[in-house]
């Protein structure tokens, strides 16, 4: 499980409408920006940066001093260049670090903090960042537990923490109160893989893939799956597809390198 752990990249990032979350500054974050954004995030969930910054760009004067938008905001720039520009994703982190220190009762930022934290190999601070969006998710949640939104994160933040059961608890909650289902099972896909349950991480992967096919990240962990289930030609037929959806995407690199030692 360790080598499949040390390998994730985020990726598990939010979609379609979800309750708001609280925004710094006494501010609160509205259904409807919290949608728009959770639109663009969902859209680099999948690797698709170009209509994540339409989209982002369309709803700028509106929300753009949200939280939320900031985060949305860094993590766009450093999928378009921080994968080969480590100074962009250095600035991105550290955009993404003041946007969780000034909000505290937000676990958008914290959790997507953790994220970049753990790309560049700060586990200690990633798990950091990841507890305190799981902290702030559930305070959320004693208060309001049909916030799917809060649901979401909650469930995501203990994936990370490898909390898998009460993890899998929230995720069904938040697509039940209206989450996106492919993102739900792509979480719940990756619960699974770091727990060595290879044929329920492939059922969770499949459904997520059913609702959203474009969503590369879930053909490379789907790929990882067939792997370990010992059908290599399901795993290099995905690993393919992941890489013509994003060719740059930071798992790029192994899925390169299995595709040329099969050829």
């Amino acid at each position: 499980m360790s080598r499949l752990f040390r390998i994730f990249i985020c990726a598990a990032i939010v979609s379609v409408l979800a309750s708001p979350v609280a925004a710094a500054q006494g501010t609160t974050t509205s259904s409807e920006d919290q949608a728009a954004i959770n639109k663009a995030l969902a859209e680099l969930a999948a690797w698709q940066n170009s209509a994540a910054r339409k989209t982002l760009q369309k709803n700028k004067a509106a929300y753009g001093s949200t939280p939320q938008f900031k985060t949305a905001w860094a993590l766009l720039e450093i999928q378009e260049g921080g994968a080969k520009d480590k100074a962009t994703a250095t600035q991105g982190l550290k955009s993404l670090s003041q946007t969780a220190q000034s909000n505290k009762t937000d676990p958008v930022a914290s959790y997507y903090e953790g994220e970049l934290l753990y790309q560049q190999s700060k586990n200690k601070e990633a798990n950091g960042a990841w507890q305190a969006a799981a902290n702030q998710a559930a305070k959320l949640v004693a208060t309001d537990p049909t916030d799917a939104t809060a649901q979401y994160y909650l469930g995501a933040a203990l994936v990370r923490t490898k909390k898998f059961g009460p993890a899998r608890d929230a995720l069904r909650l938040a697509v039940r109160g209206g989450f996106d289902p492919a993102m739900v099972n792509y979480q719940i896909g990756l619960s699974h893989m770091f727990s060595e349950q290879w044929k329920e991480a492939l059922e969770a992967f499949n459904l997520g893939l059913s609702v959203e096919p474009r969503f590369a990240p879930m053909y490379f962990w789907r790929a990882m799956a067939w792997d370990k289930l010992g059908r290599k030609d399901n795993m290099l037929l995905d690993l393919d597809q992941f890489l013509k959806l994003a060719p740059n995407a930071p798992e790029a690199g192994k899925a390169k390198t299995i595709l040329k030692s099969a050829s």
